[in-house]
């Protein structure tokens, strides 16, 4: 289960997020939405524990994240912007890296999962040869083979066509299915299963 408790998120002296309420628990969802400056992306980052609150707490199966960060990180599947991969390796060297650093485990599907991402014709292509779409193709297809219970994201769906969308639509419903629990902030619609999911809405802050 993942909660936070009045939860206030800062950027320099200014409160972006405030007072921020939530709880989700396995097979679930919550998406995050509001206008641009809203807080979607400061509020995923502190959730995720790249940025610290300035107020409340987030917690991880009942226990504050900043007593155990390294439990956390173990169980978390984060994807921002930034794809975060080197542009000079190739996708098969991306993902022998990252799983390398525990970012992505070794998988009975690897192929599979892959292929019905579009990308497995381009394992031995380098990450800087390839689209904006592409290389999000191979961000979600690393998360995915990564089994991790927790996916806290930040506009996965950014950049890819409506075919990779419906894809990544049944890898969310598979993790869910399977227990697992899902953060995302979004502009685009996900087509994520409504009885499983809850929605919050941001909205600028005064101060």
């Amino acid at each position: 289960m993942l909660s936070a408790r009045q939860l206030d998120v800062m950027r320099g002296s200014r409160t972006i997020v405030a007072g921020v309420d939530l709880c989700i628990d396995g097979g679930a969802a919550l998406l995050i939405h509001g206008a641009n400056g809203s807080g979607k992306s400061s509020l995923i980052a502190a959730l995720a524990g790249l940025l610290p609150p300035a107020r409340g707490a987030v917690c991880w199966r009942g226990a504050n994240v900043r007593d155990d960060p390294a439990r956390f990180r173990r169980e978390l599947a984060w994807l921002g912007h930034a794809d975060g991969f080197n542009g000079e390796l190739t996708v098969a060297e991306n993902l022998r890296f990252a799983a390398w650093l525990g970012a992505h485990a070794t998988h009975a599907n690897e192929r599979v999962v892959l292929d019905r991402a579009g990308v497995l014709p381009l394992m031995h292509t380098r990450l800087n040869r390839l689209s904006q779409g592409q290389r999000r193709r191979v961000a979600l297809a690393r998360l995915v083979l990564a089994g991790k219970p927790l996916w806290l994201l930040d506009e996965p769906t950014e950049a890819i066509d409506d075919t990779g969308a419906l894809w990544f639509a049944a890898c969310i419903d598979d993790h869910l299915r399977g227990g697992g629990m899902l953060v995302a902030t979004t502009h685009r619609p996900l087509a994520v299963d409504a009885a499983r999911t809850r929605h919050l809405y941001l909205e600028r802050c005064a101060s």
